[in-house]
């Protein structure tokens, strides 16, 4: 039982930095979008030893919504470059954004069937 006290794995999230002017895919405003890299470890008496599952995810303030930042760019910006995000550089993971009406635009609530405002279907 000693031995399970002294091995153990944890996750922990660490800010990278700010990717500059780019266009959230979920509301479409232009903003700076925070970047963190969360990753896991297993740590031997406190003390990582091995790092595993790294992802870099890329918050947009405006809708809070997450995306996964390309690999390759998240450790260019780790390691202070700066970076430009191409189109298909973010996946997004967590839309915050509600939903709007494709005949007026208007915003609705997740679980309309109906615009609120014209009555076409959603």
């Amino acid at each position: 039982m000693f031995f399970l006290g002294i091995f153990g794995a944890n996750s922990k999230v660490v800010p990278v930095g700010q990717v500059s002017a780019a266009a959230c895919p979920a509301c479409g405003e232009t903003a700076s979008l925070s970047v963190c890299r969360r990753y896991s470890y297993v740590h031997f008496f406190f003390i990582p030893l091995v790092k595993y599952d790294s992802v870099y995810l890329a918050t947009c303030p405006r809708c809070a919504s997450v995306f996964e930042l390309d690999p390759a760019l998240g450790r260019r910006l780790a390691h202070g470059g700066e970076i430009t995000v191409p189109p298909g550089g973010l996946r997004l993971l967590r839309n915050n954004v509600l939903p709007r009406c494709p005949a007026c635009g208007a915003l609705q609530q997740k679980d309309s069937l109906y615009c609120n405002r014209c009555g076409a279907k959603l």
